[in-house]
């Protein structure tokens, strides 16, 4: 079981390592350098969430592609913009990899034991076993990846 926290932990720090962040969010020019497309969260003053595509930032606004209408929010209204970490499959297929080499190790030790208790009678599982192990670890590992990359990011918060 060391091998999973080992994957876990990896799996924890992956996704705060992959969003980036602009270096002053009390800055409204610092919105000006997100690509349009990015999925992007504007919270007004009122507290009401926007959550779409990042249409444009101009000096006195944002737009926020909402289904298929298009939202622009004053700037004066504007709290916080927080953007989403874009990259999912990159850290899903990390966190794949690491569970299967993790679920193998543990099928293989499973297997070992299993045909030493068993007197041998059972050896011939040894191979399906590492299989399955290893299947379910890299299923846990993209899965656990996945999730752990969800982040967003404070970019603007009005002063």
């Amino acid at each position: 079981m060391p091998s999973l926290r080992i994957l876990l932990l990896i799996l924890a720090g992956l996704g705060s390592t992959l969003v980036g962040q602009t270096s002053d969010v009390n800055s409204w020019h610092s919105l000006r350098r997100l690509p349009p497309g990015r999925p992007t969260e504007v919270v007004d003053r009122k507290g009401r969430a926007i959550k779409g595509t990042l249409v444009n930032v101009l000096d006195d606004s944002i737009a926020v592609a909402v289904r298929q209408r298009t939202v622009a929010v004053a700037r004066s209204e504007v709290a916080v913009v927080r953007v989403r970490s874009g990259r999912r499959r990159r850290p899903a297929l990390i966190g794949m990899a690491l569970g299967a080499g993790a679920g193998v190790g543990v099928g293989a030790a499973a297997g070992e034991s299993l045909t030493k208790t068993s007197g041998g009678d059972f050896a011939n599982l040894k191979g399906p076993i590492i299989a399955v192990s290893g299947a379910a670890g890299a299923l846990a590992g993209a899965v656990l990846g996945w999730l752990a990359s969800d982040r967003t990011t404070t970019v603007y918060r009005a002063q």
